[in-house]
């Protein structure tokens, strides 16, 4: 539970703007590098400190190296009184010197102090060779202990040179205390300075956050985000832009197959009405009349098949066209020339009467499309033909391939009574019929052309054919 609540209140306290976090990362390691290079600073100002100490030491000592010779040698015996007044001076200035400098030298003959100049310490215990840091008397003191003469029967004279640290460990702590407070101060400059420039750096993003604020709905979804700035800034708007393309796909491909739903509702409903009724009405009045004579029992069973068999198709070519305008499918490189063949030959072998004269090329036709879509386009226009042409006629398939001019060019041409200039639009259109035309049909193959057609790019029209008949004339785009 403890461990929960931490962790709840380090959640609160973390910085919730970019900004102050991108502050607050480069003040924490600032401080980092601050608090190593000052832990580097006064270790090696620490070193030279006494290192300076030790240096101060050993050549103090150096100055006592004549006079324990001569203690070792008996003293000065001969030495005038001119001489000893002159060596009492130097050893006043001595003292006055180690005084200054809080420090001491003391030569022992046999571990007895026999001469002293400096501070007055308390009495030493031996101490090794060498530099020794000791306390005595509540002050840390560093020791420099060397050997000036040696009797030979384990005597020896020693002389050992002190300084007092507390001066050397003053200076290293106002030394810290600088550190610390230099370092401090250039981390709350650098936080500030930081601060402004993340708020200059972060300006694009900011823009483009104020830009992104203003696309709420679907009807914003044609907005772009201006993609000038740093690269990151503009890599991040041109990702976000691209996002927007697919969502705007996504949403035009889902009110385009919803107003395609819509419009195959209200289709079927308008269209199934009349063969249902008709179907309904045959039935009803073999049902009430059972006694009704076999040939006119018969005729009716006829019509309510044909209604059927019409009820059927319609709903195929409902089906087709709903799916035409919903489905949003990838486009490939397709062989026209090889769909072509294959729908003459199945449309060939499911017609009686009629004869398909293919004119296609021998190599292949290649076009950007949907290849179902344009089988299915190419199916339409021939059974189209084959339904309102002579019954024992010809049609006409002629395929030329493109040039660096022109595209691709599918024409289907049929022998019967051709469509009037007037109609020729009207006829692309769900469930229109041109005028007198007698052939059963649903009134949906060409709509799915045109479909199909504009899936494509491709341009549909319809011109007189030379045997009297309607020409249809498909013009696809020219490949890059």
């Amino acid at each position: 539970m403890l461990l929960h609540r931490l962790r709840a209140l380090l959640g609160d306290l973390r910085p919730k703007s970019l900004r102050s976090r991108l502050t607050l990362g480069i003040v924490a390691v600032l401080a980092v590098v601050l608090f190593l290079g000052g832990a580097y600073v006064a270790r090696e100002a620490d070193r030279t400190e006494r290192q300076s100490v030790d240096d101060r030491l050993a050549r103090t000592a150096e100055l006592l190296d004549k006079i324990a010779e001569d203690l070792a040698n008996g003293g000065a015996a001969n030495a005038s009184p001119a001489e000893v007044r002159e060596e009492r001076k130097q050893d006043i200035k001595l003292s006055r010197v180690l005084r200054a400098t809080r420090s001491s030298l003391i030569i022992s003959v046999f571990d007895e102090p026999v001469y002293e100049q400096g501070v007055r310490l308390p009495p030493l215990a031996p101490t090794p060779l060498g530099f020794t840091t000791r306390e005595v008397g509540g002050r840390r003191l560093r020791i420099f202990t060397k050997i000036v003469v040696e009797d030979g029967i384990g005597g020896a004279i020693r002389l050992q040179a002190t300084a007092d640290l507390s001066q050397a460990e003053s200076r290293q702590v106002a030394l810290r205390r600088r550190l610390l407070v230099v370092g401090a101060v250039m981390l709350l400059l650098a936080g500030l300075a930081t601060s402004v420039a993340a708020g200059y750096v972060l300006r694009p993003l900011r823009r483009l956050r104020d830009e992104a604020r203003g696309i709420e709905g679907e009807s914003d979804l044609d907005t772009r985000l201006p993609t000038a700035g740093p690269r990151e800034i503009s890599a991040l708007a041109g990702s976000f832009n691209a996002m927007l393309r697919r969502l705007q796909r996504s949403a035009d491909d889902r009110s385009q197959a919803l107003d395609a739903t819509r419009r195959f509702a209200a289709d079927v409903g308008h269209e199934i009405r009349t063969p249902l009724t008709s179907v309904q009405a045959a039935l009803s009045t073999i049902h009430r009349h059972p006694d009704v004579p076999a040939d006119t029992r018969s005729m009716m069973i006829d019509e309510a098949l044909g209604e059927n068999r019409r009820l059927v198709l319609l709903l195929d070519g409902l089906q087709a066209l709903a799916r035409g305008d919903a489905n949003s499918v990838a486009q490939a490189d397709v062989d026209l020339a090889s769909v072509v063949a294959e729908a003459v030959a199945a449309t060939q072998q499911g017609t009686t009467g009629a004869t398909l004269v293919p004119d296609l090329p021998d190599d292949a036709v290649v076009v950007r499309g949907w290849e179902p879509g344009l089988r299915s386009l190419v199916d339409n226009l021939l059974r189209n033909a084959v339904r309102h042409g002579r019954p024992d006629g010809r049609v006409v398939v002629a395929l030329r391939p493109g040039s660096p001019v022109e595209g691709p060019c599918l024409v289907v041409e049929d022998d019967g009574d051709g469509i009037a200039p007037e109609e020729r639009e009207r006829v692309f259109e769900p469930f229109a019929r041109a005028a007198g035309t007698v052939a059963p049909g649903s009134g949906l193959g060409l709509a799915i052309v045109a479909q199909q057609a504009r899936h494509h790019d491709a341009i549909v029209a319809i011109e007189d054919a030379p045997t009297g008949g309607a020409r249809f004339v498909v013009r696809f785009p020219r490949s890059a």
